[in-house]
C-alpha cells in the first residue's frame, strides 16, 4: 500500500525546511515498514485452503446460535518466520473461545509459536514437553466486526515440515430478561390482534 504524506513547510527552499522533510521522510519511511510488516502476514479467509494453511466450519453456519472451526498451517523451512492472520465476520453478537497447538517428535517437525493475537489482544502460548498449547474463552464477538486469529513464530534450524493447528467456537449471546420480556409482549400482542381479528371475521 502507497502512502502519500503531504508536508506543507516554512518558508525556504521550495517553501519547505530542511528538519520537516527529515521529519516528512522518517514518517513516510515509518509508514512504509508498518504496510511492509502487515504485507508480510499470510491472510487466511473462512472457507479457505491454501497450499500451507486452511480455515473452515466444522459445524453451524454464520447465523446458528453455536458455530465451529478449524485453522492451522504447515509451515517448511529452516530458521522460518511466519505470520499467519485467519480472519472472518459474524452477523450477530456472543462470545468465542477456542484452542491453538503443536506437537512434535523432534527438530524436523517442530516450531515456536512466539504471538498469539485474538482481536488485538495478545497471548503466550506455554510450552510442554512435546509443543505449546493454550485454550482462551470469554472474547467478544460483534456483529459485522472484522475479527483476527494472528499466530506468528518461527521454524527450527532443521525443520523440515511443521504444523500448528487451532479449533474456534462461537456461541451466540443470550438475550438479556428485559429483550425476553418484549419479544414475549410482542407476541402476546400479535395473537391477541390475530384472535380479534378471527372474531371480526366470524361476525360479519
Amino acid at each position: 500500500m502507497l502512502t502519500l504524506v503531504s508536508i506543507v513547510g516554512e518558508p525556504g527552499v521550495y517553501g519547505m525546511s530542511l528538519k520537516k522533510l527529515i521529519m516528512g521522510a522518517a514518517a513516510a519511511s515509518a509508514l512504509a515498514m508498518a504496510a511492509s510488516s502487515a504485507s508480510a502476514a499470510t491472510v487466511i479467509h473462512v472457507g479457505t485452503f491454501t497450499p500451507t494453511g486452511y480455515f473452515f466450519l466444522t459445524s453451524g453456519t454464520p447465523i446458528s446460535p453455536s458455530i465451529t472451526a478449524n485453522f492451522g498451517a504447515t509451515i517448511s523451512g529452516k530458521s522460518k518466520a511466519f505470520d499467519y492472520i485467519f480472519d472472518f465476520t459474524i452477523p450477530q453478537n456472543g462470545t468465542g473461545s477456542g484452542s491453538l497447538s503443536t506437537s512434535f517428535s523432534n527438530l524436523t517437525n517442530k516450531l515456536t509459536i512466539s504471538k498469539l493475537l485474538i482481536n488485538g489482544q495478545q497471548f503466550t502460548v506455554p510450552s510442554t514437553g512435546s509443543g505449546q498449547g493454550i485454550a482462551v474463552s470469554g472474547i467478544p464477538i460483534l456483529s459485522g466486526v472484522l475479527n483476527q486469529i494472528e499466530v506468528e513464530g518461527t521454524t527450527s534450524a532443521k525443520n523440515v515440515a511443521a504444523t500448528f493447528s487451532g479449533t474456534a467456537t462461537f456461541a451466540a449471546a443470550v438475550p438479556e430478561p428485559a429483550s425476553w420480556s418484549l419479544m414475549i409482549g410482542g407476541l402476546a400482542l400479535v395473537g391477541g390482534m390475530m384472535r380479534r381479528r378471527r372474531a371480526a371475521t366470524a361476525i360479519a
